[in-house]
């Protein structure tokens, strides 16, 4: 017999015709469910229905038609329902937590639901009973459903004699929370739909996972997914927001019993919506309070559970048991602006997986929490007690435990109108960021105003004037560039720079020291030789290097740019962050190391997912200008070489009161806005022990002027405060020395001109250079003699010789040669007067000019309590004869 074999069309024809038949058929038994409008015949059809689903599901021999109806309800409802084995791979909301670099201090948490996942091994038998008892007394024995529950509910319901009950199992509510599709318990979804699949899909899963470890596996999914209400999301979360307890292992019989309970109605049974303070400020939960009758019935009920058996006594004990809540605590961060860096940068290292506030990510920062503590308390100390009422300022200093030693310095800051700070601290071999401090206080909300906006950070995303403190990234690069070394000459002599009628800055002091070297130059923050190494370097040069060592101007390097020689002064804001990592880098050879925050990320699984990456150092600089740079930045915590300096800098904390090497520079920008402090320590010789360099700002957030009669600079605010935060994290330090790198040479020059001594010599000092570019060498920098002009039978000073700028600047250094002639404390036309440099007596050699000896300067024309006249050791120009005059006395130093 010859067959016909059908067309494709046909069979896709005869395909479309039967999925048709069964959508009608679908849909015919989707409507069986659904009840009425009104009258009570929606609950005779939702028995029946119900009746079938339960009837293929417990596998019951009915015959017939009824048989039949059943196993195609069972069918037809089953479809589009998700694979029970699924199960395994459920991921729950979950917190990401930040730690500090050990993984024992937690310092925040980013979370869309309070919950915390807990293994089956870690959840007492008792809360598994507790649990059983109140939501699914068959749970351990039926497959995932209670026939006799839902037949009696569903009596009940018939009936109408009360509101309508439900029979939902432990795995039933599992599977409506995680395990039927979104339009299946969307709002508005159909509800008697909703419960035919749930018994479906909790049956299914039942046998998906069998026996004693797939019950396991399914309650341990339901008491990490369930709401306890007030925000617990799982058993975890429930026992730490309830009663403050993280162990579920400490929790009481009683306690366990009350979460137990909570699920069923998390709102209505909320404890905290009864709990009424005690004489003692105890949240306490009155017995008759719904949450508290249920947990009673709980404990009544324990005796028909699994594991759990109390005796008289103990039941007697845990129903007396008061329910005593944790109370809320509000969220709060240790270190809060750097968990707030970090939660930045986590969305870049978890852009594929999970969202931050739901992953269950833990992360492992940088942040060494001892040093954390050190930096918000000396914060708090410099800034927010010198604005206290005297009494609550002595207090805060009691509870910060400041030592007598330091408060005279806190003291003098009462009144300077300084509110704000923050600190920084970095491991400058591996760019790890070890403190952070944003503001002088985070919570201090009690005292935020204009000038104090605590929540703000200005170590990251706030940008300041460095003031001076800007000025060892230009000499480093200027060593770099060999145009300048140590021993090079500058003028410290108040100039027009923008030619007749321009810009004419002046030293913080306004003082015009003349001639000086440029060790001395930025030992001793001198703005004036500044502004002339920025014109010999070039700001295009400054600004490319300032880029290579981490920093961000604000405006970017245009801003730089456009400063001009301004730009020497610190003018253009810089983030701190980026600053104390650029001081890093010269203490590290030159070498930066960007800063970083984060060490590792591991998921929810506890799989690493991040891993920080070895530090990769650009070099910058060269190491023997940075350590040029280190040298001489070391002189300012050193007493013989910069006695102002180092009075409230030099660090004496090692074995038996030894001094520590630490190169520090301070800053002061124009009308002490801000006021800073930037250094570092030596290395240590572990590799493994942090290297550190700090920094610190201080003054108002708004960025106002301070108020005060006379306002508080860098040396008096900055300085001490950074020395006492250094002081207290390196006590426990090894003492350490600055390496000198191969390729550093030291040489004899002459002390006022720089270059080799020659016939103008009246000193030699001995200085550090790069080799090659010491007097002699052959990249020599420095001409020999440039101050000295031969006149009058012998050499004389003259400082238009030893100008290198511009023509332009001529006319000022003549009129400073000029009013020097009369010796120091003369006023000039850009209001600063002539003066010696510390300790000194002379600028050199008697001043190139008329060969006869001057006239003492008039009395109009001194600084009072300066010297006046010419010196007897040629300063004045002439001869001897006349007393030497007393040099001026340095004030405020930047």
């Amino acid at each position: 017999m010859v067959t016909e074999r059908a067309s494709p069309g046909s069979i896709r024809g005869g395909g479309r015709a039967r999925d048709h038949r069964r959508r009608l058929r679908a849909a015919a038994l989707e409507r069986s469910f659904r009840p009425p409008r009104r009258g009570a015949g929606g609950h005779v059809r939702t028995i029946i229905a119900t009746g079938l689903v339960a009837v293929a599901l417990i596998g019951s021999a009915i015959a017939g038609a009824t048989s039949l109806a059943a196993v195609a309800a069972v069918k037809i409802l089953s479809d589009g329902l998700p694979d029970p084995a699924t199960l395994n791979q459920l991921s729950f909301a979950q917190p990401t937590v930040v730690y500090d670099r050990t993984g024992k201090v937690e310092l925040g948490r980013f979370q869309q639901e309070q919950r915390r996942v807990v293994t089956f091994n870690e959840v007492p038998r008792l809360i598994l009973d507790a649990t059983t008892t109140a939501e699914d007394r068959t749970f351990w024995q039926n497959d995932g459903f209670d026939p006799a529950a839902i037949l009696s509910a569903a009596a009940d319901n018939a009936s109408g004699a009360g509101p309508e009950r439900g029979a939902s199992t432990i795995t039933q509510q599992l599977v409506r929370a995680r395990l039927l599709p979104s339009d299946v318990v969307a709002p508005g979804a159909d509800r008697y739909i909703r419960k035919a699949k749930e018994l479906i899909q909790a049956n299914r899963l039942t046998e998906a996972f069998p026996g004693e470890t797939g019950k396991q596996e399914i309650i341990i999914a339901y008491l990490n997914e369930i709401f306890y209400g007030h925000d617990a999301y799982g058993i975890a979360a429930a026992a730490q927001i309830y009663f403050g307890v993280s162990d579920l292992a400490k929790l009481t019989t009683a306690q366990a019993a009350l979460l137990a309970g909570l699920p069923k109605s998390p709102s209505t049974l909320d404890p905290y919506r009864y709990a009424e303070p005690d004489q003692d400020g105890h949240l306490v939960v009155p017995k008759t309070a719904p949450p508290v009758v249920r947990r009673d019935w709980i404990l009544t009920n324990l005796a028909g559970s699994r594991w759990t058996s109390l005796t008289p006594a103990e039941l007697s004990a845990a129903l007396a048991e008061p329910v005593v809540l944790a109370g809320e605590t509000p969220l709060q961060y240790n270190a809060p602006q750097f968990t707030w860096q970090i939660r930045r940068q986590l969305d870049s290292i978890v852009a594929d997986g999970p969202s931050v506030e739901t992953g269950g990510y833990q992360v492992i920062t940088t942040l060494d929490w001892a040093d954390q503590q050190q930096a918000e308390r000396w914060l708090a100390a410099g800034a927010i007690a010198p604005n206290l009422p005297a009494k609550a300022s002595a207090k805060l200093l009691a509870q910060l435990k400041i030592p007598k030693s330091d408060r005279g310095w806190i003291a003098a800051l009462r009144g300077k109108d300084l509110h704000n700070g923050a600190l920084v601290a970095i491991d400058y071999r591996t760019g790890d960021v070890l403190a952070y401090a944003g503001s002088a206080g985070y919570y201090h909300d009690d005292l935020a105003s204009r000038k104090f906006e605590p929540k703000y950070d200005a170590a990251g995303d706030g940008a300041r004037q460095p003031g001076s403190a800007w000025k060892p990234i230009l000499y480093a690069t200027a060593f770099d560039t060999k145009k300048l070394t140590p021993g090079s000459l500058l003028l410290d002599i108040a100039t027009r720079f923008g030619g007749r009628g321009g810009w004419a800055p002046h030293d913080a002091d306004q003082l015009e020291r003349g001639p000086v070297l440029v060790r001395k130059a930025l030992q001793y923050s001198l703005n004036i030789p500044a502004i002339r190494v920025l014109q010999r370097v070039g700001n295009e040069t400054v600004a490319d290097r300032a880029e290579a060592f981490g920093i961000r101007f604000t405006g970017g390097k245009t801003a730089f740019l456009q400063a001009g020689l301004a730009g020497a002064l610190g003018t253009v804001e810089v983030r701190p962050l980026d600053l104390t990592s650029a001081y890093g880098a010269i203490a590290n050879g030159g070498a930066h190391v960007p800063t970083r925050m984060i060490l590792e990320v591991k998921d929810a699984s506890g799989k690493v997912i991040y891993h920080a990456p070895d530090p990769q150092p650009t070099q910058v600089v060269s190491p023997q200008a940075a350590y040029l740079v280190t040298d001489i930045l070391a002189g300012n915590t050193d007493p013989k070489q910069n006695p102002i300096w180092a009075a409230p800098l030099e660090l004496r904390n090692g074995p038996g009161h030894r001094h520590r090497p630490t190169a520090v520079k301070t800053g002061t920008a124009s009308d002490a806005r801000d006021l800073a402090t930037y250094g570092y320590v030596a290395a240590p010789a572990d590799p493994a022990a942090p290297a550190l360099a700090v920094g610190l700002w201080m003054g108002n957030s708004d960025h106002s002027m301070p108020r005060a009669k006379k306002p508080a600079i860098s040396l008096t605010a900055a300085a001490p405060l950074w020395h006492a935060f250094v002081r207290d994290v390196t006590t426990k330090m090894p003492v350490a020395k600055f390496q000198k790198p191969k390729g550093i040479v030291t040489a004899s020059i002459d002390a006022w001109s720089g270059g080799r001594p020659g016939p103008w010599t009246r000193a030699r000092t001995s200085e550090l250079f790069i080799a090659g570019t010491q007097p002699g060498g052959n990249r020599a920098v420095d001409p020999d003699g440039l101050l000295y002009t031969q006149s009058c039978g012998g050499w004389r000073v003259d400082p238009l010789a030893a100008e290198l700028g511009p023509r332009s600047w001529d006319f000022d250094i003549a009129n400073w040669l000029q009013r020097a002639r009369r010796g120091p404390g003369v006023l000039g036309p850009l209001d600063s007067r002539t003066a010696y440099f510390w300790n000194q007596h002379s600028w050199g050699g008697p001043l190139f000019g008329s060969c006869q000896r001057p006239k003492p300067a008039g009395r109009h024309d001194k600084q009072p309590g300066h010297g006046g006249g010419g010196g007897g050791g040629g300063g004045g120009g002439g001869g001897g004869g006349l007393p030497t005059p007393t040099p001026p006395a340095p004030t405020s130093p930047p």
